[in-house]
């Protein structure tokens, strides 16, 4: 248990790295599973399913890997401030796109945007609330 916890940041306070972290590794199985199937895809993007293509499912499992690269990157460097910073314009550049897919074009309905509105808008709330916790400048 000792190794596991030796594995985790220790120079930041709190749970935001935690979360982070649990955020990421979430993040890396989308990311590999977009590289195997569509399927899980195609329940995200539910209302236009033909829409989900081999190439777009590989697109967005390498811009979810690149997220979670950032995001574990930051867990253990949350009192850099472009660091922090980098992972917050994450969130919103998720919330964004998922919003606007459901809002905007149409593709998404909200039983597959559940989980990731909910962790990009809990993210973005945890991050702005304690912005000053973590940053130190």
């Amino acid at each position: 248990m000792d190794k596991i916890a030796a594995l985790l940041p220790q120079h930041a306070p709190g749970n935001l790295p935690y979360w982070m972290l649990f955020v990421s590794g979430l993040a890396v199985f989308n990311g590999i599973q977009n590289y195997l199937t569509t399927s899980l895809t195609r329940r995200v993007y539910a209302r236009k399913p033909a829409l989900v293509n081999p190439l777009q499912a590989r697109l967005f499992g390498v811009w979810t890997l690149m997220s979670a690269a950032v995001r574990i990157y930051a867990a253990y460097n949350l009192h850099l401030k472009p660091m922090y910073d980098l992972a917050l314009v994450s969130y919103v550049l998720a919330l964004g796109h998922f919003a606007s897919e459901a809002v905007v074009y149409g593709t998404a309905g909200l039983q597959g945007l559940a989980g990731p509105l909910i962790v990009a808008s809990t993210s973005l709330y945890w991050m702005i609330s304690q912005y000053d916790f973590y940053v130190r400048v």
